[in-house]
């Protein structure tokens, strides 16, 4: 029995954790928005600089090989067990979707091409590691854009997106 008196920092973790689960267990769409100060809050070593302007590029590179290259595209996240979860939501046969992966997890993903990602979750430590994954992605994205907005690098970046989009003749 663990009889030490609780750190500011573990009621802060467990705040984090509630708060998403609260939401989660809620009918309707979460906003990772929504956690962001929560996620800031806990002071994660693993996301130290999430309350700073400035980006924290080592959450952000922590977060960008856990997750699917698309997470770009992506502006909806479902999260289930197995594909008759995701049917009885309406999203019946997310295994045809396109199957992607992220460099540093293996995890069934599938991306419809239109922004919706479908994550099968096994155990309740995948939802405690995607969360806070999407959550720190979505702070430091946010922040990177904000500091590159009206700059000649954001204007060439988008440049080289849409023509690596466009179909080749």
């Amino acid at each position: 029995m663990d009889r030490a008196v609780p750190s500011r920092g573990n009621e802060e973790i467990e705040l984090y954790i509630r708060t998403y689960y609260s939401l989660l267990r809620s009918s309707g769409d979460v906003r990772v928005r929504s956690l962001e100060e929560t996620h800031s809050a806990m002071n994660s070593s693993l996301h130290v600089g999430a309350g700073n302007t400035a980006p924290d590029m080592s959450a952000f590179l922590y977060s960008v090989m856990r997750l699917p290259q698309c997470m770009p595209q992506v502006s909806l996240v479902l999260m289930g067990q197995s594909e008759e979860v995701f049917s009885r939501r309406g999203y019946p046969h997310v295994d045809q979707w396109q199957s992607v992966s992220a460099y540093a997890r293996r995890r069934m993903m599938y991306y419809d091409g239109t922004g919706t990602l479908a994550a099968f979750i096994a155990s309740v430590s995948d939802i405690d590691d995607l969360i806070p994954m999407i959550t720190a992605y979505q702070i430091e994205w946010n922040k990177l854009h904000q500091r590159l907005h009206g700059t000649r690098i954001l204007a060439e970046l988008q440049a080289q997106a849409a023509s690596e989009t466009r179909p080749k003749r």
